[in-house]
This record gives structure tokens, C-alpha cells and sequence, in this order.
């Protein structure tokens, strides 16, 4: 199931999805199949090309999800957290072992707010998690790693490495934690809703606290009408943790 799920992701994807119409519209077109339809999918597929390399539709696609929760100013908030979980973002691993080279962007700025919440709440614990799956060490090794190099003392942390995708993130903290436990989940605003249902679903009274924030208060703001790489990450974030979320509803993990 893990694996058919990666298969899907990469299926998915409107870049995918967009240049395989592209694709069997010009071979239509070339061997003269069709009529006016190959002309009509190569029009389709240029013009969604377009669609998504611009602004405002990934911002109007992620605002709801990322939106969902508010972020966590200070400490007071989360008064009385005993574990700060950080969720794994991405890794990829170098023979130098340059640590910030190996994680991705995503992990690093979910580690650093993990690690202010963390420095907010005196007492509470540092938990990190993910597993790197077909390459050497973990991507919570490696945030643990990152972590004390920052200053964060090692007994303080908690290392979940062997944990794949979320539903297993979120199992493993169940298995660490109490019903007295109170639980801070950190991670990428527009993967926090999926994650919080997981942790629900796992019983575990959690506490959302969002970062990594794509989109901006202002998405029709001219200069994100021009077509660019960074309106496509946002398109193809919005539709993969769409798909998450419908996945989960329906009992995926």
C-alpha cells in the first residue's frame, strides 16, 4: 500500500497529467487521428500549462488548507506541552553527511519551529520523526542531528526513525505518549490538516502548529500573474494534499 500510494502521488501530478495530454494530443495530431480533436487537447493542455504556472491558482487552491489552523505566537499557547513533535519533510542522503545539505527544505524550517516551540515550553520534549525509507539513516537521525548542532540538548529528544508516511508518524508518537500527554504537532501548514486527523485518529489530543506557510494574503497581486516554477509547487502541493485528505477520509493513511 506504501508503495502504490508513491506510484499515485507521482500520477497525480498536474505537470504529469498536463504534458500526457500534450503528449496524445500530438501524437493524434501527427498520425492524423481525430479530426479537430488533437488540435483541441494540445489547446486544453497548453492553456492548463498556463493555469498553473500562475499565481493565484495555487494560492486560491492551498489558502483553505493552509488557513485551517492558526500558528503558535509563543509559549503561552501551548502551556503545559510535554512533546513537540516534528514531522519529516523530505531527505536525501550525501556521502559528505553534511546534515543541512541532507534534509529538505521543508524539514529544516519544521525542525526550527519545532525548536522554538520547544525552547518555549520548559520541560517538554523534542520529538522527530520519519524514516528515509530506500536510503541510508533517517530523516529524524538526521533532524536530531541538526538539532543538537543548534544547541538543543540530546536527552531531550526523542528519535522516531522507522515511521514512512504520517499515519505511521502518528502511531509511533501514540506509542511514546500517555493520555496525559500533551501533544504539539509541527509541520507544513497545508499538511497540517491531514496530519491532524491522522493524530486524532490515533486518539491523541493534539495541537496544531502550522509553518512553512506558500501562500501570501495578497494572491492577485500583479507580478503573480507572470507564469513561474514556484506557482507550480504551490498547484501541485494543493492537489496532493487534496488527494491526502480524500485518502484519509475514506480510512487511508
Amino acid at each position: 500500500m506504501f508503495w502504490f500510494k508513491k506510484l499515485v502521488i507521482i500520477l497525480i501530478s498536474p505537470l504529469v497529467m498536463l504534458f500526457t495530454l500534450l503528449a496524445i494530443g500530438l501524437v493524434l495530431k501527427l498520425r492524423g487521428i481525430g479530426g479537430k480533436w488533437p488540435a483541441r487537447i494540445v489547446g486544453a493542455a497548453c492553456a492548463g500549462l498556463l493555469l498553473v504556472s500562475i499565481g493565484p491558482t495555487g494560492e486560491l487552491m492551498l489558502s483553505p488548507i493552509e488557513n485551517r489552523y492558526e500558528v503558535i505566537e509563543d509559549g503561552a499557547q501551548i502551556e503545559g506541552a510535554t512533546h513537540v513533535v516534528v514531522l519529516g519533510g523530505g531527505y536525501t542522503h550525501r556521502d559528505d553527511g553534511l546534515v543541512t545539505s541532507e534534509l529538505a527544505d521543508a524539514s529544516i524550517v519544521r525542525l526550527n519551529e519545532g525548536i522554538r516551540l520547544h525552547r518555549a515550553v520548559e520541560g517538554s520534549r523534542l520529538v522527530v520523526t520519519g524514516d528515509a525509507v530506500t536510503q541510508p539513516g533517517s530523516i529524524a537521525e538526521a533532524m536530531a542531528e541538526l538539532a543538537i548542532s543548534l544547541g538543543v540538548d540530546e536527552a531531550s529528544i526523542d528519535v522516531l526513525s522507522t515511521a514512512r508516511d504520517t499515519g505511521e508518524e502518528a502511531a509511533a508518537v501514540d506509542e511514546i505518549t500517555d493520555e496525559d500527554s500533551r501533544v504539539v504537532v509541527v509541520t507544513s501548514a497545508s499538511h497540517m490538516p491531514r496530519a491532524m486527523l491522522l493524530f486524532e485518529r490515533q486518539g491523541i489530543d493534539a495541537t496544531a502548529a502550522p509553518t512553512q506557510h506558500m501562500t501570501t494574503e495578497a494572491p492577485f497581486f500583479r507580478r503573480s500573474l507572470w507564469p513561474a516554477a514556484e506557482n507550480i509547487r504551490r498547484v501541485e502541493r494543493a492537489v496532493y494534499e487534496y488527494v491526502g485528505l480524500l485518502w484519509v477520509m475514506v480510512g487511508g493513511s
